[in-house]
């Protein structure tokens, strides 16, 4: 009966020798927890698949330059009064087609419209009808008597689907593949370097009476006079 008892002993002590590194290797192995699409998961069970950034949906933009030409796309938005002749304001229109009416307004610094220029473009869609860009005003400030610069005559008001032989032969032009619509704001000469108005201008950009895209610019003072050139004149 000893015999009996130890052989059942040892027989015991290699089943679970036998049986422990099963259990070790069902500890070790991972464990598959059904998806569950309401707290979005894989309705089929299988792994979740992998979310790659989305890119950002391609709207309009705006860019300044100091000359008539997209190659200088930058996001140059600071300008020194004294350097500055025009600021040239170009508004890029991708996925944009037909005839269009975009509408560029310019904020003093004070939050009060110094001007807004109309211009129709068309694009893809045959030749644009003949209506020119209109110009409001500029608003001088509240309790002042400057007297700021009129709109343009109607003989000068442009087109941006003409073409010109002379100056900037058209308002319509093409940036990284896109369209974009040439607005000229003059500063040498006028009242912003006049009344050396500087600080941060706001512009707001519509299309078709609809605000689509703001945006700002910087123009910084223009220096004082060195003090030995009026120490030379004395």
């Amino acid at each position: 009966m000893r015999r009996l008892g130890l052989v059942g002993l040892m027989f015991g002590l290699f089943l679970l020798f036998l049986s422990a590194p099963q259990e070790l290797a069902a500890q070790s192995r991972p464990i598959l927890i059904p998806s569950n699409p309401d707290n979005g998961g894989s309705p089929t069970g299988g792994p979740l698949p992998v979310r790659l950034p989305q890119p950002k949906a391609n709207g309009p933009e705006i860019f300044y330059c100091i000359t008539p030409d997209t190659s200088c796309r930058t996001t140059q938005e600071t300008f020194s009064l004294a350097e500055l002749r025009d600021l040239f304001v170009f508004v890029a229109w991708p996925n944009v087609s037909g005839q269009h009416v975009q509408t560029v307004q310019f904020f003093q610094p004070d939050g009060n419209l110094y001007m807004a220029m109309k211009t129709s473009f068309s694009v893809g869609g045959g030749a644009a009808a003949a209506v020119r860009p209109a110009v409001v005003a500029p608003v001088a400030p509240a309790g002042g008597n400057v007297v700021a610069p009129l709109p343009p005559a109607p003989h000068l008001m442009l087109n941006a689907n003409v073409v010109y032989k002379e100056g900037i032969p058209t308002l319509l032009m093409h940036s990284r593949g896109d369209t974009a619509v040439l607005t000229v704001l003059p500063v040498a000469g006028t009242y912003i370097t006049q009344r050396n108005f500087s600080g941060n201008w706001q512009v707001r950009v519509l299309l078709d009476g609809k605000l689509v895209i703001e945006s700002a610019f910087t123009l910084t003072p223009a220096p004082p006079p060195a003090k030995a050139e009026e120490e030379t004149e004395r």
